[in-house]
């Protein structure tokens, strides 16, 4: 008797869309993973509004009987440990976070605190300073998860990165969450590409590394 197709959760970042994600999805897809690129409100959503929904959506479509893996970009991998946490009683895969802020961003606090970028960044960006509460109480990770860190700080294309410099006095970062907030305490595996934040999704590269962690649990070195 064949297995049941292995299924993959897909997470886009605030501000961004399951656009962002498609490349992933349709790769995943071609590795012969049943995937889930589930959008949210991640402009004007709130945690209490976003995560209920996000649940019950998945509940409706998940296979109880099939692991499930996870591939969040940006806030889209703090989404992750929250639904991991949330339901312990689904058959929990692994997980692959890109350059998601698991100790917060210094680019949020900024953007939040400025006084014209404030009206455009997104409600929670607030809420994922490093000096949060939202972020101090984050659940641990309870699966093998890999995290991939960006190392291209500025891009023309991208206006927020204009300012990392100021925001976090020159960290080594992506252009938007610093390399050393993007680990966690029970990470797998982590590993730096010569990438930015907001492209980071769409190379064939990293593409590679997350199918071969979700299928090793492992990067390749």
């Amino acid at each position: 008797m064949n297995s049941p197709q292995p299924q993959v959760i897909v997470l886009h970042g605030l501000g961004r869309s399951p656009t962002s994600m498609r490349r992933i999805e349709h790769q995943l897809s071609e590795a012969g993973y049943r995937v889930l690129n589930i959008d949210y409100p991640g402009v004007s959503g709130t945690i209490d509004s976003i995560l209920p929904d996000l649940l019950e959506r998945i509940d409706q479509w998940i296979n109880p009987e099939s692991v499930v893996h996870y591939v969040g970009h940006s806030f889209g991998g703090i989404l992750t440990r929250l639904i991991i946490d949330s339901k312990p009683e689904w058959n929990q895969g692994r997980c692959v976070m890109l350059g998601t802020p698991n100790k917060g961003s210094m680019m949020a606090s900024y953007m939040s605190s400025h006084p014209l970028m404030k009206y455009f960044s997104p409600k929670l960006a607030d809420q994922i300073s490093p000096d949060s509460d939202f972020i101090r109480d984050l659940p641990e990770l309870s699966i093998p998860t890999g995290v991939i860190a960006g190392s291209q700080q500025f891009s023309w294309l991208v206006p927020v990165s204009w300012f990392y410099q100021a925001a976090t006095d020159g960290a080594p970062g992506d252009g938007v969450v610093e390399t050393s907030n993007t680990q966690c305490r029970n990470m797998s595996d982590f590993i730096l590409m010569p990438l930015h934040h907001s492209f980071m999704m769409w190379d064939s590269q990293l593409i590679s590394q997350i199918k071969h962690f979700l299928s090793e649990g492992k990067f390749k070195h």
